[in-house]
């Protein structure tokens, strides 16, 4: 058995592929095949149209020249500029929008990028929400409240006769649709066998790409908001039956001490793969023992703590692949026992942890500002489909990258590392999305250029988000890597915030603003990527002090090398005697290296 499993994988190994499998790994693509629906969806949803003011059909209103937002009305001889009071608007596009159904435009044009923001401002909550109860309720309960309520509230948006209703649908949908997104993630990994884990990872993206296309076609035969979102969440209501067919996660049940329903789910899932029981061994025998070596050995409980992160289950001492290590001083040695630092004590310690040692503020920082640039980048490109002549064929065109993104992204990044895919994808998108700027200010238009560029753009900041949901996780330690990843979720939800008021509201005024503006994010974030190690093909850190080890011993590989440099340009200029005293005093330095300097 390898030393990393504590059992359950090889039990679920066993166990095989089956419809129980295959069940579970259908529900959980119903959830990202919905959120386009609500997250990119306002694009088709709640567009403004270009609009004329209506005039009173008298001899004392006129309209104003350059402007649909007032009027002109004679009162005693004297002009008086008024507001408009209704509009007509260009149906040719959209039939009805949210927009055009409650006037959201001249004095109240602030109004529509409220439309997207308070649905994101809803995601930020729920992927905090989400995270606590997947922990505390367990995976299936987060699935199946999200996709209930998904369906309430879906239902309650297409018929709302008032715009505060349609706002606070829209939030409370933020909600619901963010609190199942990662249940139902690791509800599959967790009942994938593993070596499949990696291929299922990938796949379950592909149905978010997938909806964008399936979107744009729905969107291009149905030009009514209120049934196209109705229509739109169909797959919510497809996850609800599906949600209350698949079973609690067995590992969740079994870090939990549910013993006896972690035995029930085995032996369902065992009868609906239709596993040779002849070659099982007893399923309740089998958790029982692997009960027992995850409660008194804990290694094992503490790698699976960013699965299921239960400070109860963390052994007080760091182990590292079964070797005991001096934690401070890298040596072997006794074990000294995890402190505040990682996490342990009140609740609030978790978050504080990832701010509290030097290294840690320097790793949270720059993860916190790359995925809030990614997220503006991410969500931006989308929602600039109305900058372009046919948005359905845009949308259409966007959900077509994205699949090449998600599927070639896994080999890439195997080959050639996390770090170096990541910052090329970045500064890459960075600079063709400036380019894209270059050619606006030179007055070189182009649609096609246009789309080609943004298309690419696309491309790489899909994949960089997708390695990144790899990378972070990687680069945290596994006693704070739950909060650590819940940072790096709400800093991107907090970047889906910001491109709205862009491309909905200043892009009429700036139409060079959006491309700037995403251009430069992509490539700041390229390049902040440049000061994060690389963690392809190493074992994932335990603890902060695994952490500051790793990285001092890269600063110290780092000298090393200058040493070497230093000591060939010396040997090759000096003679054998000054030679030698130079070795002697690098030699001393690397010797007196403290880790504690990092």
């Amino acid at each position: 058995m390898a030393a990393s499993d504590d059992g359950l994988d090889t039990l679920l190994t066993q166990l095989g592929i089956g419809r129980w499998t295959y069940l579970h790994f259908a529900a959980s693509t119903m959830v990202p095949a919905l959120l386009p629906t609500f997250l990119i969806g306002s694009e088709f949803i709640n567009p403004t149209p270009s609009f004329t003011c209506n005039i009173p059909e008298d001899n004392f209103t006129f309209p104003v020249n350059g402007s649909e937002c007032s009027m002109l009305h004679v009162e005693e001889g004297e002009a008086v500029t008024v507001p408009c009071s209704s509009f007509t608007y260009d149906t040719s596009v959209f039939h009805s929008t949210v927009s055009t159904e409650w006037d959201l435009v001249c004095k109240n044009e602030f109004l529509s990028p409220l439309f997207q923001t308070i649905y994101t401002a809803g995601c930020f909550v729920g992927s905090i929400l989400g995270g606590v109860a997947a922990n505390r309720y367990g995976r299936r309960w987060a699935v199946r409240v999200g996709a209930v309520m998904t369906v309430f509230w879906a239902a309650i948006l297409s018929i709302s006769p008032w715009l505060i209703l349609v706002f606070a649908s829209r939030f409370i949908l933020g909600i619901f649709n963010t609190i199942m997104v990662y249940p139902a993630f690791m509800l599959t990994m967790e009942v994938c066998v593993p070596y499949l884990r990696s291929t299922v990872g990938v796949l379950l993206a592909l149905p978010y790409a997938i909806m964008m296309i399936v979107l744009a076609g729905i969107a291009y035969g149905i030009r009514d908001w209120r049934i196209l979102q109705a229509v739109g969440s169909i797959p919510s209501l497809l996850l609800v039956p599906l949600a209350f067919l698949v079973d609690e996660s067995p590992r969740w049940l079994l870090v939990n001490g549910h013993l006896d329903e972690t035995v029930k789910v085995l032996e369902r899932a065992a009868a609906l793969n239709r596993s040779d029981r002849g070659e099982l061994p007893p399923i309740e025998a089998a958790v029982n023992k692997i009960h027992d070596r995850l409660s008194g050995s804990k290694p094992t409980a503490a790698r699976h703590s960013a699965e299921s992160p239960n400070p109860a289950t963390q052994h007080p001492d760091g182990l590292q692949n079964g070797v005991s290590v001096d934690r401070a001083e890298g040596t072997s040695g006794v074990n000294k026992p995890l402190g505040i630092a990682d996490g342990f004590g009140a609740w609030w310690a978790g978050p504080v942890a990832l701010v509290r040692t030097g290294v840690m503020r320097r790793l949270s920082l720059v993860l916190v500002v790359i995925w809030l640039l990614q997220g503006i980048v991410y969500l931006g490109l989308p929602l600039s489909a109305n900058a372009f002549s046919s948005p359905f064929l845009y949308m259409a065109l966007m959900g077509a990258v994205e699949v090449p993104a998600y599927s070639v992204s896994a080999p890439i990044t195997q080959r050639l590392g996390r770090r170096p895919v990541i910052c090329f994808c970045l500064i890459s998108c960075g600079l063709l999305l400036l380019s894209l700027l270059l050619l606006e200010m030179y007055g070189i238009k182009e649609e096609w250029v246009d789309l080609l560029l943004v298309l690419l753009s696309y491309l790489m900041v899909c994949t960089s988000y997708q390695v990144n949901f790899l990378y972070a996780p990687e680069l945290l330690p596994t006693t704070i890597r739950p909060w650590g990843t819940a940072m790096c979720t709400l800093s991107a939800y907090i970047g889906f915030s910001i491109p709205p008021f862009i491309t909905d509201y200043l892009a009429y005024s700036y139409p060079w603003l959006p491309s700037a503006v995403f251009g430069c994010s992509a490539f700041v974030a390229g390049l902040l990527v440049t000061f994060l190690p690389e963690t392809n093909g190493k074992p994932m850190m335990e603890t902060v002090a695994d952490l500051q080890l790793r990285l001092s011993k890269n600063s110290l590989q780092h000298k090393s090398n200058e040493i070497k440099l230093s000591i060939s340009g010396v040997k090759s200029h000096s003679g054998e005697k000054n030679f030698t005293q130079v070795v002697r005093v690098k030699k001393n330095w690397t010797d007196n290296y403290d880790a504690k300097d990092v």
